[in-house]
């Protein structure tokens, strides 16, 4: 299996474990849109976002993800983890790395580019060892 594959599943996991958690949860969670805690979780990770840049490509690690929140069918936003390829100043382009519930031409291992500031979180692994991850 090649780092490209096992960086892929990785991502897959980390979308469905916590950093702070041992176990394995429900791949999609619902949250009210104006969920005060959420608000403040994506505010941090965006707030923070700095030391994901300082070190996704120079820091060992097992997996590095962003997340952003993607329209779906039903009209609320999708928040799904994308292994990061390329960010700019202003873009993130990256791999998805979560099976999409509800966005309708979007799925597992399809690149998408999205604008930096509608990242909701981000996280690195590294062994035992998880940054960020806010919204989790």
């Amino acid at each position: 299996m090649n780092r490209a594959s096992i960086l892929l599943i990785s991502c897959v996991l980390l979308g469905f474990s916590s950093c702070n958690s041992t176990g394995v949860s429900d791949p999609v969670v619902s949250v009210h849109e104006s969920n005060a805690e959420m608000e403040a979780a994506i505010a941090t990770a965006k707030k923070t976002f700095g030391h994901f840049l300082e070190n996704w490509e120079t820091m060992p690690n097992d997996g590095a993800s962003i997340k952003f929140g993607i329209p779906s069918s039903d009209e609320s936003l999708e928040h799904i983890w994308f292994q990061p390829t390329k960010i700019t100043d202003t873009e993130i382009t990256g791999v998805c790395g979560n099976m999409p519930a509800k966005v309708p031409g979007l799925k597992l291992g399809d690149t998408r580019t999205f604008k930096k500031s509608e990242l909701t979180d981000w996280m690195i692994l590294d062994g035992a060892d998880c940054y960020g991850g806010y919204t989790i």
